[in-house]
């Protein structure tokens, strides 16, 4: 299954990067394997999600996946073009990026490897590349105007994903 590329339907990003927020894949996909990461392969299930919306793309930029027993980055959508979030305020949004864990952490708790991989990957060389220090790692709840959201889920610990930012820090 392919996802026809459409960069005419996605909005370019005209300022330059200023956050990272983190997701759950959970919050915008409706299939099983968007809600429960396992070891088998599942990302093909999110462009099933984004085939069956008849959206442009994935929204993230980037997905971690657990593919067998580590940790995988996905790039889901060029840093070229925006996600849009329309419970995120534009000013935040039109200048992050983000980036999802695939699954559901309102009932998982994510394993250390993961918070390893998160920082080690992708959060600490996108801190270098734009120049911003760790308080610019926003959740999306944290951002939402839905007081609802609890996204990336409850067992989700900024504070860990922080810890490992600062271990892992590219000078």
């Amino acid at each position: 299954m392919r996802i026809q590329l459409r960069p005419s339907l996605l909005k370019i990003r005209r300022q330059s990067v200023k956050w990272i927020i983190i997701h759950s894949t959970a919050e915008i996909y409706p299939q099983p394997a968007a809600r429960i990461d396992n070891s088998i392969y599942q990302s093909h299930e999110l462009f099933k999600g984004v085939l069956e919306d008849k959206s442009a793309d994935i929204n993230y930029h980037y997905v971690v996946e657990k593919i067998k027993d580590e940790y995988i980055p996905i790039v889901t959508r060029p840093l070229a073009y925006l996600c849009e979030w329309p419970d995120i305020d534009l000013n935040i949004n039109n200048r992050a990026v983000h980036i999802a864990l695939l699954g559901e952490y309102n009932f998982k708790i994510p394993e250390p490897r993961c918070y390893d991989i998160l920082a080690y990957r992708l959060v600490n060389p996108l801190l270098k590349l734009f120049k911003l220090s760790a308080s610019r790692i926003k959740l999306h709840s944290e951002l939402s105007n839905d007081k609802e959201n609890s996204c990336p889920g409850e067992y989700f610990e900024k504070d860990i994903l922080i810890s490992k930012v600062r271990r892992f820090v590219v000078k």
